[in-house]
Parts: C-alpha cells; structure tokens; sequence
C-alpha cells in the first residue's frame, strides 16, 4: 500500500500531493476505513489556496453571501460524519490518527487517474513524456474530484452545482493561460467568501465591545429585527452572527416591555423558552414542554417566544446524534404546530385574536446545522436569518449597504 500510495503521489504536483496527504490525516483522524473524493474535497474547501471557494463564489452570485458560503463546509462535515467508522482503529491505524493512512477508494483512485488524462490532454507536449513524468496540478484535481457522484451530491444539497463550479475553475484556467505574464506580483485573489463585516480582524474585538454601547446602532439593529416581525411570511427572527446576539434580544425585549415597540408587538409577553430548557434534567423531554407551553399560553393574545442559542435544536453532547436528531424532529413538529394553533385565530379551533412571535440567536455553524439536520424547520417556524455583525472600525472602507431582505439567499 505503501509503494502503491508513493506512486501516486509522484504523478501530483506539491500542492496537489499536499492536498491528498491532508486528506488521509482527515480520513484516518475519523477513523475511516478508506478515503475517499469527499474527504479531498472537504480538504480543498479548507485549503489556502481558496481555489474551491473562489469557484463556488463565482458560479452563482447568491454563493457569496457568508451563510450560504458556510453551507457548502457544513454539508461536506456532515457528509464526512456519516461515513462508517472504526472507533477500534487496527495496528496500522493508531487512536490518534497516525500509523498507516487508511487506503484509496476505488472512487478517488478513479478520480486520480481522471485528473492525470485531463492533464496529458491539456498539455501536448507532455503527452509524449513518461506517465510519471506527468504531474497532476491542483486545478485538475478539482476538477475530477467534482465529477465523483458522492461530491456533486453533497454540493447539491448546499445548493451548489458541480457543473457551474466546474465551468468557473476551467474560465480561471483559461484566463490564466491567456494572461500576459507580468513581471510585477499580483495582488492575492480577494476570497468572496469573505465579507469584510462578518469576518474582523482579531484586534475589531475591542471595537466590537465599543460600538455595543452606540444608541444608533442599537436602534438600527432593533428596527430590522422589528421588520422582519411585522411581515405576514419569514416573521420569526433568527439573529445569526458571533457577537452581540444577547445584547441586541434584550434591547427588543426592554423595548417591547415599555411599550416602544411597534403596535402589533406592544405589551406582547415575553416568554423565556430558553429558561425552560435549562430546566429540563432530560433534553428528550423538549418536545413534551413545547406541547405543554402551548396549553399554557391559550387565551394569551400577543406572545413572543424567547428560543435562546438554537444549538439546543442540533447539539447534545450527552446523547447520539440519532437520538438528538430524533428529539429535534419532534420539538420542529412541536413548535410547528404551536405557531399553527396561534395563527388559526380566525377559525373555530385557533386561540381569538392571539399572535405568537419566535426570536432566536445562533451562530452562523449552528444555523446550518439546523437546515442541514432539519430542511423543513425554517419553512415549518416561519423563520428568517437576520445577519447580525459588528461594523468595521472603518465604515469609509466599507459601507453599509443597504438592507433588503436578511439572508437573501436563504429566503
């Protein structure tokens, strides 16, 4: 295996032997039984090079947008967690992911050999040149790892195309070949995964804490969080980001409660759902209390419901992922029918004149995870991600664009 695996890294160029190498750590450090196209491309999204990334952001513009950017790399991991597993790694595969790497599927062995007749065929010259001699470059590694089917799957179910992200790594070739060459450097390719807003520098953090105390961006952010409550449809307000989550929920709150709030929401009960889950001895019992929440509140005429972090809905280190995804399903069905019970207001069953609202947080991982392990849950509980980020310490640099819909991509 050895000798087999030495081969073939001798028809890949550095980079591309580089990648492979990272991706049999991945496949062993799971302790997986072979690697396989996934665990390359799961390798190449986090790749410095960024290829990957840069061709997912130009295949269709609504990619660029950093959720949508943040599915493609969760729907790999889930992918990569759901591969069979060895957690009794054999003598040539150690606990910690050393020893042997685990062997080369047939599938990327395939795509391999794939990418070595793309590179003969781009290259005349090499065609007449030792089969080793040949080396593979990370573009056309790419390129075969997306045709592998179990790849364009997962893309797919991030809503990518392997097609289109095909066609914008061949475009960047073809630029690249037909661009004159300059002596001076070029400037490194922007990553349009990244927005400048949502992704600071380490040292913003103390910017960050400065601007939590400014008023007018405290009414601003309350004013989109109030939009989106106010709509007929999307109406529950998911605030997605890594810093001042609490601290916005808890202006709405205040502002809800003296009354400085918008007709429809003013004088509403605030009811802590999070509360009620720190609470619990057992997270199988969340479906049981939403069920239990809802007798509660009948005859309440305006309610907003305080979900917390929704990492409750996806994480719970005590359990397994299936009986976590099983109470998951359940509290989505739940709470569905909640919402569902407070929006028949007009019919014979519905609670008279009542109105109930969902406000959560979560971080951009924990918000895909939630679509990822439960698809229906934002159509089901009317949601809407609403980005919520520091601004730059330099708004002239990057200016506030004007705010349409939150999470267009998502909507």
């Amino acid at each position: 295996m050895r000798a087999e695996l030495s081969t073939i890294q001798q028809t890949l160029t550095p980079e591309a032997a580089a990648v492979l190498s990272r991706a049999m750590e991945e496949a062993a450090r799971r302790h997986h039984g072979q690697t396989t196209p996934l665990h390359v491309a799961a390798t190449l999204l986090a790749a410095p090079s960024g290829l990957l990334r840069r061709a997912c952001a130009r295949s269709h513009p609504a990619s660029a947008h950093p959720l949508q950017c943040r599915a493609i790399e969760l729907c790999f991991s889930v992918a990569l967690d759901r591969l069979p597993s060895n957690p009794n790694p054999g003598p040539n595969q150690n606990p910690g992911g050393g020893g042997a790497a685990p062997p080369i599927s047939n599938a990327l062995m395939a795509a391999l050999k794939r990418a070595q007749a793309h590179q003969r065929r781009g290259c005349p010259e090499s065609q007449q040149q030792p089969l080793l001699a040949v080396k593979v470059e990370l573009e056309q590694l790419l390129l075969s790892i997306l045709d592998d089917p179990s790849v364009s799957r997962v893309m797919r179910e991030a809503s990518f195309s392997s097609t289109a992200v095909k066609s914008a790594v061949e475009l960047s070739l073809s630029a690249s070949a037909s661009a004159s060459p300059s002596p001076s450097p070029s400037p490194a390719p922007r990553n349009l995964y990244l927005n400048p807003r949502l992704h600071q520098a380490p040292g913003s953090a103390a910017a960050a804490a400065a601007l939590a105390g400014d008023p007018q961006r405290r009414e601003e952010e309350a004013r989109k969080v109030f939009d989106v409550m106010l709509r007929s449809k999307k109406r529950n307000p998911v605030l997605v980001g890594d810093t001042d989550l609490d601290a916005l929920v808890k202006e709405v709150f205040r502002r809800i409660d003296s009354g400085d709030a918008p007709a429809p929401l003013r004088g509403a009960q605030v009811v802590s759902f999070k509360s009620e889950l720190a609470a619990l001895p057992d997270k199988s019992q969340i479906p049981t209390r939403i069920r239990d929440l809802g007798g509660a509140l009948i005859g309440e005429r305006s309610v907003v419901l305080d979900l917390g972090d929704l990492a409750w809905l996806v994480e719970s280190p005590a359990r397994s992922p299936p009986i976590v995804s099983e109470t998951g399903r359940a509290a989505v069905a739940e709470m569905a029918a909640l919402l569902k019970l407070f929006a028949g207001a007009s019919d014979a069953g519905g609670v008279e004149g009542g109105r109930l609202w969902l406000l959560g947080t979560a971080t951009c991982a924990t918000y895909l995870r939630c679509q990822v392990y439960h698809p229906t849950v934002e159509h089901d509980w009317d949601l809407q991600a609403v980005p919520i980020a520091p601004r730059s310490p330099l708004p002239t640099m990057f200016p506030r664009v004007k705010h349409k819909s939150p999470c267009g991509a998502f909507s």
